[in-house]
């Protein structure tokens, strides 16, 4: 059924559209232009890497002269690639906005499928669907994280796996179409893949020991399943040797503690239609807005199980939803912000290899899933009206606010890059610092078509051979002009080990601008919106 798909994208044209179709290859979806030029990066650079016989997965066009290994970083080789004709047509920016107003669109689409298998009722799945792929954690990731928007897949996996599970599907299709969509999954954010799979195991083992006639069927499920996995990780080899054997950059970022407070399931966040700020009440710091469920829909969920108890189906759901909801939490419990030190069972599997870089904060996605599969699920054991008013009281309270300004950022270019003042000035011969250091930098590059290389920039997690510098931890600041002066000696030596032939600093951004390079004696030109700084003649 696609006219689903087609109201739903409506809708998520109707959110958020008005604002950036104006024009959008200057503006995007996102809170700020930071972390979204890294994916504007990544959209244009695995096309370019492709026609130019690049190496794909280890860019040397940053981070000069020790490049950088994409593959422990969300580089989305597979939406790029896909999408590499909007960006090589269009701009990276209209690829950027496509995919973040398709996202909610086509999760709440693959959802919709999944409860209209469950229930067989179409307006309740919708509601089911709606409510996962508009959810909170959504609007919390359309701030500039497309790999964590574009979660889709999920819901196929648990038709696949559920479909299996009851006969419906043959053994040979189901391997298939399971190893195409978590090949499909992996090239778009691995950290959604190996999440998906364990939460899928944990709630498949439920399963077994609710559905005991179905136990012998379960267990070719889970080898098919693993067997998919594998074939998965045969199609996706080149990016998992990248991965585990070649030199990299973890992201040690990630490994600091990002759990969900307990009270963020019921107080909103900023980007709910009812957010305590839009009603001018004081709004906690704990409210993240990605786990917000409310009171109406945890009572609702919670009466839905009482009465569906006797049902197996409302049961396993049930579990689904209480374990993605505990394992958000994190290893021990935050309540109000502090830590009580109780400890929680993700612990068990926290500093387990690639999981401890999973984040729980992003783990109410599939909480959300197993909500809207309950929400149908009940909505389609009684149509009363006491039921659909209590079920869109508790969509209402997770509306989007419209026009919020985390979804509004205008990009404002710098002349020098986009309307090609670089040219004459520098070229691919020439290693290039920025300042700022990271976050718009990256679309600089894209925007002289990757002319020059950087020795700067940002995907995630700064690699140790820049970190050791004192230097580059004094300029790295802040994107917004506020960078130290790193002394004479430690800049001279961080300008030498990494072969800087010119530095190109933001006017208007700079913060104090001359005085950052004063100490190197040379006069900048100013041209474009930079002040340019030519250390030593390009090899043209």
């Amino acid at each position: 059924m696609l006219w689903p798909l087609l109201l739903l994208g409506g809708l998520a044209l109707l959110f958020w559209g008005p604002w950036v179709l104006d024009d959008p290859s200057t503006k995007l979806l996102a809170a700020n232009d930071r972390d979204p030029s890294a994916y504007l990066w990544f959209f244009s650079w695995w096309p370019h890497a492709l026609a130019d016989g690049l190496d794909l997965f280890h860019s040397a066009a940053i981070f000069v002269p020790e490049g950088y290994n994409l593959a422990w970083v969300t580089s989305m080789p597979g939406p790029s690639m896909l999408l590499a004709p909007v960006t090589l047509t269009l701009g990276a920016e209209v690829t950027f906005n496509l995919l973040s107003f398709a996202a909610p669109a086509l999760a709440a689409w693959t959802a919709f499928l999944l409860c209209r298998h469950v229930t067989g009722i179409v307006p309740a799945s919708l509601l089911g669907g709606f409510l996962f792929g508009f959810s909170p954690y959504m609007l919390n990731q359309l701030r500039g994280a497309p790999q964590l928007a574009l979660i889709a897949l999920v819901p196929l996996m648990a038709l696949l796996v559920l479909r299996h599970a009851e006969g419906s599907l043959s053994d040979r299709r189901f391997a298939l179409a399971l190893t195409a969509v978590f090949t499909a999954q992996i090239l778009t954010s691995t950290e959604i893949l190996a999440t998906s799979v364990l939460f899928g195991a944990v709630v498949l083992v439920a399963a077994y020991a609710i559905f005991r006639e179905l136990r012998e069927r379960l267990r070719r499920t889970g080898l098919l399943a693993g067997a998919a996995l594998a074939a998965t990780a045969v199609i996706a080899s080149p990016l998992l040797y990248n991965v585990f054997f070649r030199e990299r950059t973890l992201p040690e970022q990630a490994l600091a503690v990002f759990p969900t407070d307990l009270l963020a399931f019921l107080v909103p966040g900023p980007l709910v239609a009812l957010a305590p700020g839009r009603l001018g009440i004081g709004e906690p710091a704990y409210a993240t807005g990605a786990a917000y469920i409310g009171i109406p829909l945890l009572l609702l969920l919670g009466v839905s199980v009482w009465r569906g108890r006797a049902d197996r189906g409302v049961l396993l759901a049930a579990v689904a939803f209480a374990i993605t909801a505990i394992a958000s939490l994190g290893p021990t419990l935050h309540v109000r912000g502090g830590d009580t030190g109780i400890p929680l069972p993700w612990a068990v599997f926290d500093g387990l290899p690639l999981l401890r870089y999973a984040i729980p904060l992003r783990f109410p996605a599939f909480a959300f899933l197993a909500a809207g599969v309950m929400l149908a699920m009940w909505l389609a054991r009684g149509g009363s009206r006491l039921r659909w008013g209590g079920a869109l009281v508790a969509i209402a309270l997770v509306l989007p606010a419209v026009g919020h300004r985390d979804w509004r950022t205008e990009l404002d270019d710098v002349p020098f890059f986009a309307d090609g003042g670089y040219r004459g000035q520098l070229d691919a011969s020439d290693r290039v610092l920025t300042v700022p250091t990271w976050g718009r930098n990256m679309r600089w590059q894209v925007q002289t078509d990757f002319s020059f290389d950087l020795a700067a920039g940002y995907v995630g997690a700064f690699p140790e051979s820049y970190e050791r510098y004192r230097a580059w931890r004094d300029l790295l600041g802040s994107p917004f002009g506020r960078e130290a002066i790193p002394p004479a000696g430690e800049l001279r030596r961080f300008l030498e080990a990494k072969g800087v032939t010119a530095i190109v600093v933001e006017q208007g951004r700079a913060g104090r601008g001359r005085e950052l390079f004063r100490s190197l004696g040379v006069t900048p030109e100013e041209t474009g919106g930079v002040l340019l700084y030519r250390l030593s003649p390009a090899r043209r």
